[in-house]
């Protein structure tokens, strides 16, 4: 792994090249101009090749009626690059996205990710790829480029600027994609494309295969073009990391001692409307309309960065007396008095925190292993109906079917709360206080590991966490908090190593759990476009019109299992790279099965009575479709004006576009209180179980697999149905356990990140076939296709499954004048300006769940019966669900205009773009559905006078307006020849009404005047007030950046130079406003997903016949997001900040922003013509290793300071293959 630092190089190799080229390509323009004395042999150079489609690229951005860069034809397939993505990555301003092999996905451009980006397909919408919208992304808009192969490519056009006529919704700007037509060939035309790629990683060969075939008709009046490319890949990624997804270092224990902060609270960071405002607040116990108030969060912070020891962080804030609780009122069980104290703990704890050491979260590997077929073809049909009429038809179908395997595996890691996380029986902690006995408010809870069992005790005296008790025996119960001191930990005391930075370096691990994690899933693209049009051309006069309809579908099913065993010894530590790996124990053999799901000992008074269990194995089921389709119909037309003064040319179109996305998650639902329409998500266990020799009859195993039943009961009647009851639980002697995990290993052989320099010594590892393992129990045999959007319920009726749907229905409408002005000096002034107004209406439905927590009672077993200190959560939760729509109207009026002064006629030029801009929010923020929960115990707490809301989690907004923004481009373009050209230019886009951000409603009387009840009470729900999550609009950022390119071909150098040729750009851009802040340092570090600079240097050699290429492309790193990054990862990382995904709760604990690392990427390709019409090619991609790496900032390791979070190979691919044409 290279320093990150290192990479800086790049940077200034870029510069340096760029000045380079303007010198060489400058000084002999006048020589190449210069016309040849009289009686000087002419050579006659014919033009082809790479040099000649760099040619038409340069004369279209000359063209071009905005900011545009382009590629044409053969320049798509001369480069090194598997797929258009990867073309579209070589121009200045657009970055690329790869995925976990390495492979580009998607693209950004200017800053701006891939739903924000047009692509058009011959002027369809290209379509999405249905992954985004069914796992979680929000967006569901951006297109996956994957699925277009370069043999369909005529030209692509990069377009920056905007013009009225171009359809509205990429904010950063349009991607044009045109196909070849039938009428293109001149003669009949076939060429067949075979190939085979091999992938370092499995030195697995698969084939590539691409036909492309045309011929004309009835005198050339109409011409068919056929095109198939089909196409085998055998991805391949290792993976290893210790951030626990989206966490990195936790710091939750301070393992040196120092009196030394670790770090600093910045109250400066501190922002949000809550901000000053009390974090608890509660009634006196003398009443009346004054409160007893808690901290404000900036009060929180600020005396925590004031705290220079521990001593102070408790000086500032002391634990409550029992005097200054009693002033609050003890209604409702005490709870207020209790929740006051907890605030008060989590406080100290806050302070505390900045003495917590870093140490890694969750260290695991993992291999992925993709196997996919890609097919897609295409043919069209151009037909010339007269000299004035042209019309053809189009079909294209693509399909991609994958099978995507991942193992992951954990060898152990620090587990500092066996309770909460990662724990079982044998390690659960002791404590010093015992609910519903007598003892003081101010009492101390310690905690003691358990004897023997891998934990020990860490900071006896400091500060770990609260228990709320009920400190009271008997029938009363009086709630209070208690502060628990000291840390059960998995460390052997004494293994421990720090650095200066304060990080753990390596350490022995107690108890360790060794996990495989096997997921495997079926994932099938479909998509298809059909599409017909024609052009009209007499005189000045052209109209222009076409009509399309895509469709596609996207279908995923994931089957999951794990297992575990537990060992002792486990050596962790951080390798030279930064990275982290785990030595074994000689003691431990992870390929024998034999160790693993021990049985865990029975506990309890009566544990010698009962059976012994292991701990069960989850086995998933979780299905997912996304159906999107846009149907498309639009007329332009143009006229010509050359004699009139100034407006030379009049253009004007509608156009209408219905865009459509539905999704089914595989939720199941109650349409009525005793009707259950199963869920498809399905989560059956497996355990194994052996009786003791001393187990009573009534305690032994019961072998066997038992579904969940289909209702709830009350006093043994059926009260509410379920929709569970498609799984359920399987109980297996623990030898039959072992014999089928026995017979369901995959093998896995050879080296772990073979090749890579970052990560060496590992090897690969055994884990699960889920097919075998499925096949073999009957837990699993449910789990099925069958139930995806239609159902059977437990009454036997067939139920639409729950969906939700988006309909979008765009109709725009523009004009547009072309104008020309000659101007002394021989200068010209064109350009264009219009208009185009866009009306949409929005409409989305979904399904709202409404829940009924109520207490469990009447069962006559004080064991599961309610009760508010030990019993708590003995609660039954009713759900049923009811379908919901809304619709909205807005209209957006979008002016443009663009400006270019030919300074030098057909030389220099400098250009001018303004325009105004919208991107429609990501699809899943406008579905309205959600779920509204009514607790039985929060009721009686408002009852009993307390001022809280019922809740509600997540509501979609259709209201939502779309992401509005005003750009510019200045540009200075060098035409210096046909082959050269050199540009500068600086764009500035301000967005003014930004993406989605989450916002919390509170005190929403959401179903006033509905007439909804609670489903098992039947207490009308618009006597509550609710929270819930919504979506608004947040405020909008400012991007720019400067964009410098060039192409030269070098044919004023001698001998086979001048058959060479460099290409470079480089493009930069910055942020301000909005965005997120670092919690630590308060630096501004933008919106995530934008890189700061992008870079690409080629350098071609085409002498007609051989054709070869190197391009270099180094990117910066990009901020993903800020851990925990909108996930509930209490006790780690919760801060009162505004910025975008963050999560605020006490204890406080500022999460880190977190990068993927700078990157520069290697390709080559080599091209070489034995005979006019057989092409024999070779391709490596990645020649340089690289890997996607996450870092965090430079708060890490101080021999790594950019510490690697997590670091994910693709290796290095290469293509041998064969072209043949007839023609």
């Amino acid at each position: 792994m290279r320093e990150f630092s290192s990479r800086r190089f790049a940077t200034y190799l870029m510069a340096s090249t760029g000045l380079a080229m303007i010198a060489l390509t400058a000084a002999p323009v006048a020589a190449q101009q210069a016309a040849p004395a009289s009686g000087d042999n002419i050579e006659t150079v014919v033009i082809v090749g790479t040099r000649a489609s760099q040619q038409s690229a340069i004369d279209r951005k000359k063209k071009a009626k905005t900011a545009t860069d382009s590629i044409v034809a053969d320049d798509v397939g001369s480069f090194p690059d598997r797929n258009l993505a990867e073309a579209l990555s070589r121009i200045a301003g657009v970055s690329l996205a790869r995925g976990e092999s390495g492979e580009g996905e998607q693209i950004t451009l200017r800053g701006n990710t891939a739903d924000l980006t047009r692509v058009e397909l011959d002027g369809m919408s290209a379509a999405t790829s249905g992954y985004d919208l069914a796992y979680g992304n929000p967006s569901g808009r951006g297109a996956d480029l994957r699925e277009l192969p370069a043999d369909l490519i005529k030209s692509v056009d990069v377009v920056k600027g905007a013009t009225p006529d171009q359809t509205e919704g990429g904010l950063g700007g349009t991607v044009s994609i045109q196909t070849r037509t039938g009428l293109d060939f001149k003669k009949p035309f076939f060429q067949i494309r075979v190939a085979g790629e091999r992938n370092s990683m499995n030195e697995k060969i698969v084939p590539d295969i691409g036909i492309v075939a045309s011929r004309k008709f009835f005198e050339g009046r109409l011409g068919v073009v056929f095109n198939l490319s089909t196409r085998k890949t055998y991805n391949e990624s290792h993976q290893t990391s210790m951030d626990n997804f989206d966490q990195g270092y936790y710091r939750l224990v301070d393992f040196d001692g120092s009196p030394e902060k670790t770090f600093q609270f910045n109250p400066s960071t501190v922002s949000g409307s809550a901000a000053t405002l009390p974090v608890g607040s509660y009634d006196l116990a003398v009443g009346g309309t004054a409160k007893f108030l808690t901290n404000t969060p900036l009060d929180i912070v600020t005396r925590s960065a004031n705290a220079k020891t521990k001593a102070d962080c408790l000086a500032a804030f002391p634990l409550y007396t029992e005097a200054q609780l009693n002033t609050i009122t003890g209604a409702n069980s005490n709870n207020s008095r209790r929740d006051a104290q907890t605030i008060r703990i989590q406080e100290q704890f806050t302070c505390l925190s900045q003495w917590n050491d870093y140490s890694p979260s969750n260290l695991r590997e993992a291999l992925q292993k993709q196997y996919e077929d890609r097919q897609s073809w295409d043919i069209r049909f151009d037909f010339r109906v007269n000299d004035k009429l042209t019309v053809f038809a189009k079909y294209q179908k693509t399909d991609r079917k994958m099978q995507d395997i991942r193992a992951n595996r954990s060898r152990g890691n620090i587990d500092i709360d066996p309770n909460s996380r990662g724990g079982d029986a044998f390690a659960t902690n002791l404590f010093t206080l015992v609910g519903n006995t007598t003892f003081p408010v101010n009492s101390s809870d310690f905690i003691t590991p358990t004897a023997g069992n891998g934990y020990y005790l860490y900071n006896p005296t400091q500060l770990s966490g609260y228990r709320q008790l009920d400190n009271t025996a008997g029938s009363v119960t009086t709630n209070n908090a208690f502060p628990i001191y000291g840390q059960a930990i998995n460390i052997v005391p004494g293994s421990i190593k720090m650095d200066s930075a304060h990080h753990v370096t390596a350490l022995t691990l107690g108890r360790a759990e060794y996990n495989l994690d096997q997921i495997y899933n079926d994932q099938i693209w479909d998509t298809s476009y059909i599409q017909a049009g024609g052009t009209y051309k007499d005189g000045p006069l052209l109209i222009e019109f076409m009509g399309s309809k895509q469709d596609a579908e996207y279908t995923r099913y994931d089957y999951r299992a794990s297992i575990k065993t537990f060992y002792t010894g486990a050596e962790m530590f951080a390798t030279p790279t930064g990275t982290w790996d785990i030595k074994l124990p000689a003691s431990f053999n992870p390929n024998d099965l034999t160790q693993f799901m021990p049985l865990n000992p029975a506990t309890g008074s009566t544990a010698s009575q009962l059976a012994q269990y292991s701990d069960s194995i989850s086995l998933g089921f979780g299905p997912r479709l996304v159906e999107t389709g846009e149907t498309q119909g639009k007329i332009d037309l143009t006229y010509q004006m050359p004699d009139f003064p100034v407006l030379k040319r009049f253009k004007a179109g509608i156009q209408y576009r219905k865009i459509d996305n539905q999704l089914w998650r595989g939720d199941g639902y109650l349409p009525s209180l005793m009707v259950g329409v199963p869920t498809q998500n399905l989560r059956s266990t497996v355990r194994a179980c052996e009786n003791q020799a001393t187990t009573t009859a009534a305690n032994r195993c019961v072998y066997g697999y038992v579904p969940n039943a289909m209702y709830n009961l009350t006093s043994g009647v059926p009260s509410s149905a379920r929709t569970d009851w498609m799984h359920g639980v399987e109980t297996l002697p623990r030898a039959d356990l072992i014999k089928i995990l026995q017979n369901s290993i995959l093998p896995m052989e050879g080296a772990f990140f073979p090749g890579y320099d970052g990560v060496q010594g590992m090897s690969q590892w055994n884990t699960l076939d889920i097919p075998k393992l499925y096949s073999q129990l009957a837990s699993a045999q449910n789990y099925n296709t069958n139930c995806l959007k239609v159902c059977k319920g437990t009454d036997g009726n067939l139920y639409a499954m729950p969906t939700n749907f988006s309909s979008e229905e765009v109709t725009a409408a523009y004009y547009m004048f072309d104008f020309e002005q000659p101007l002394p000096f021989n200068m010209t002034f064109e350009g264009n300006f219009g208009v185009r107004a866009v009306n949409s209406k929005v409409a989305g439905s979904g399904f709202t769940s409404i829940s009924s927590v109520r207490k469990i009672t009447g069962t006559g077993d004080p064991l599961k019966d309610w009760n508010a200190a030990e019993g708590y959560g003995r609660v039954q939760t009713t759900t049923i669900t009811k379908p919901i729509a809304v619709e909205r109207e807005y209209t957006d009026w979008l002016p443009s205009y663009n400006a270019a002064l030919w300074a030098i006629p057909d030389k220099v030029v400098l250009r001018y773009n303004w325009s105004k801009t919208i991107s429609r929010a990501g699809v899943s923020y406008l579905f309205p559905a959600g779920t509204c929960t009514v607790d039985q115990r929060i009721e009686d707490r408002i009852v009993a006078g307390e001022d809280l809301d019922q809740t509600c989690g997540d509501f979609g907004n259709p209201d939502l307006k779309p992401y509005t923004a005003t750009k510019n481009n200045t540009a200075i373009e060098w035409y210096i020849n046909r082959d050269t050209f050199v540009s500068l230019a600086y764009y500035r886009q301000k967005i003014k009404i930004g993406s989605p951000t989450r916002k919390i409603m509170v005190d929403q009387p959401v179903f006033a005047g509905s007439g909804e009840v609670d489903p098992v009470s039947g207490k009308p729900l618009s006597d509550f007030t609710f929270t819930y999550n919504t979506w608004i609009n947040q405020p909008g950022t400012t991007q720019a950046g400067w964009e410098f390119s060039s192409k030269a071909a070098l044919t004023f150098l001698p001998w086979r130079l001048r058959y060479m040729g460099v290409d470079l750009n480089y493009s930069t851009n910055k942020a301000s406003g909005g965005g997120y802040q670092d919690l630590i340092s308060g630096q501004n570090l933008g919106p995530s997903g934008r890189p700061e600079y992008f870079g690409n240097l080629s350098i071609w050699y085409d002498d007609g016949k051989t054709n070869a290429k190197l391009a270099y492309q180094v990117r910066s790193q990009v901020l993903e997001c800020i851990a925990s990054c909108d996930a509930n990862r209490l006790p780690t990382y919760a801060y009162p900040n505004s910025n975008p995904r963050t999560f605020v709760s006490l204890p406080y604990n500022p999460g880190e922003a977190y990068y993927n690392a700078e990157n520069a990427y290697l390709d080559a390709k080599i091209t070489h013509k034995f005979k006019p019409n057989v092409e024999v090619y070779f391709e490596a991609t990645n020649v340089l290793k690289e890997a996607s790496v996450r870092v965090g900032p430079t708060r890490g390791l101080a021999a790594v300071p950019e510490t690697p979070w997590q670091v994910v190979y693709g290796g290095r691919k290469m293509r041998l293959g064969v072209i043949y044409k007839l023609q």
